[in-house]
């Protein structure tokens, strides 16, 4: 690398010294060589919050390899396993060992590790008791309701308690938000819907400038 060094006279003071009083004026190539790592690394002072990649298990290579690609979540079997989440997330115990190191060290390159919250995932828990309706009370027949509501309430119906697939529905349906009573075989059951939300952590790791 070529550095080219100008000085102009009276024009600098360097280290809070007096600027100089003789004039100068000097071109100067100076021939020097410098070289810079391909990887740069943390200082020392985080070396200690590091993990090698061949200290983690598959799965949190996997979880890893991915979260250098592309935001990755971390999830319970409940979430994972729904046929309603079209995504794929790792299991929660596979990002103990991220949380707990901020950086991960694989082939001589640092990656920094970054936390987030994912999207939202729902279920729904429907409850149903049979009970009459009052006069004023909103009934929804269980044959006027769409199929992916109705077989819900069906089951919930059966078995007196049903709860929904994560990610099965963004928002609960119109037709529950807004019916008090379902009647089903001319019988008639209080409805009662309960939303539990998820989050799941998401990580990701970029690599250190």
């Amino acid at each position: 690398m070529v550095v080219l060094l100008v000085l102009l006279a009276g024009c600098s003071g360097l280290n809070g010294g007096a600027p100089s009083t003789q004039p100068t004026e000097t071109t100067t190539a100076v021939p020097t060589t410098t070289s810079s790592p391909s990887n740069a690394t943390p200082t020392d002072a985080t070396l200690s919050n590091t993990v090698n990649y061949t200290a983690l298990s598959d799965t949190e290579q996997q979880a890893f390899d991915s979260a250098q690609q592309r935001a990755t979540g971390f999830a319970p079997d409940s979430v994972r396993e729904s046929p309603s989440v079209n995504r794929t997330y790792f299991p929660t115990d596979a990002k103990e060992v991220f949380q707990n190191h901020e950086y991960v060290q694989k082939n001589r390159s640092y990656y920094q590790l970054s936390w987030d919250a994912g999207p939202t995932l729902a279920t729904y828990d429907i409850q149903v008791t049979e009970q009459q309706p009052s006069e004023n009370a909103s009934v929804v027949a269980l044959e006027n309701l769409s199929p992916e509501v109705r077989e819900p309430v069906q089951k919930a119906i059966e078995n007196g308690s049903y709860d929904t697939p994560f990610g099965k529905w963004d928002s609960l349906p119109e037709s529950l938000s807004n019916a008090d009573f379902v009647r089903a075989s001319g019988t008639h059951y209080k409805l009662d819907v309960i939303a539990g939300d998820f989050w799941a952590d998401e990580m990701r790791a970029e690599p250190v400038e």
